[in-house]
């Protein structure tokens, strides 16, 4: 009976670890550099001059600017696609922005929308920065009030005899562990992310403007 048992049972380790394995080579496969949906994705935007072209059709609404603004505020809807469109390019690929009016725009509606547009994506870069140098600012003085709380406990439990420090020093301790540990998230996890972040609104940022037919291979 106990050899049926364990033969069923290594029947059954055999036939998940062969289920493993087959899982691991169609992810390997469909993740590989022929089939990784990014670069796909790249080479469906990225021309032959090495730029992305993102295509906004605006023939189909009748005003780009958001219906709360007085023509001066691009409609969200078409930020909320174009950072869709541009969200897997690579930061070291110039992007271009080209709008299909259906050649009904004036030269001066043009140049508001790609005015609207540029300082929409500037304003977002300058805003990330500075939030980044809070956040790195923060992070230092995190560590130093951490550092000092240490300190201080280190100090107090080697040169004085306090009644009942062990409770008072592991409040200490925990104390500074928070703040160092603040510290460490905003330099390299949290961090991490704002560098990412500030990358790609620099990357917005810097985009060229155009309005015509749409650009597609």
């Amino acid at each position: 009976m106990n050899n049926l048992q364990n033969d069923r049972s290594q029947e059954k380790r055999a036939e998940r670890k062969a289920q493993r394995k087959l899982l691991k080579k169609r992810m390997d496969e469909l993740f590989s550099n022929e089939n990784r949906y990014s670069l796909k994705f790249e080479e469906a935007h990225v021309f032959n001059d090495g730029k992305a072209y993102i295509n906004v059709d605006l023939t189909k609404v009748e005003s780009p600017f958001s219906i709360y603004s007085y023509d001066n505020r691009i409609n969200p809807e078409i930020y909320d696609y174009i950072n869709q469109e541009t969200e897997f390019l690579r930061a070291d690929i110039p992007v271009v922005i080209n709008f299909d009016d259906g050649g009904k725009y004036t030269e001066e509606l043009k140049t508001k929308i790609s005015k609207a547009v540029t300082r929409h994506y500037s304003l977002i870069y300058e805003k990330t920065r500075i939030d980044m140098k809070k956040s790195k600012l923060f992070g230092f003085f995190s560590f130093l009030i951490g550092a000092l709380v240490l300190a201080l406990y280190i100090f107090l439990g080697a040169a004085f005899n306090i009644e009942n420090y062990e409770f008072f020093g592991e409040i200490l301790s925990i104390i500074s562990w928070v703040f160092i540990w603040e510290a460490v998230d905003r330099f390299f996890l949290s961090g991490n992310e704002e560098r990412i972040d500030l990358f790609k609104a620099g990357h917005l940022a810097l985009v060229e403007i155009t309005f015509g037919k749409p650009v597609i291979k």
